[in-house]
């Protein structure tokens, strides 16, 4: 209980900080976006089920999975780039 509170806190706080990401182009807003629907998947079911028929979400996640042999300097790395192509991806089709 107390960890799917800690979780959803954290996802509401990333949540905001990923608005004003958005706004203020000194902040990586989707970065933090991401990290907030992942804490949410975490902590709700319902959410995760949401996420997982969302293909550009199991895309991600199934690229992330398969870093699971990968350092941590690697992962930070890679969390950046997917963060990166899925800005570049939402911009281009508008």
């Amino acid at each position: 209980m107390i960890k799917r509170f800690a979780l959803l806190t954290a996802a509401g706080l990333l949540a905001v900080l990923g608005v004003i990401g958005l706004l203020v182009p000194v902040i990586p807003g989707v970065l933090f976006l991401l990290m907030a629907a992942a804490c949410a998947s975490l902590a709700s079911d319902r959410v995760h089920q949401k996420m997982n028929h969302n293909p550009a979400y199991r895309r991600w996640r199934r690229r992330w999975d398969a870093s699971a042999g990968l350092s941590t300097w690697n992962r930070i790395k890679l969390s950046f780039w997917l963060s990166v192509d899925t800005t570049v991806k939402a911009f281009s089709r508008r």
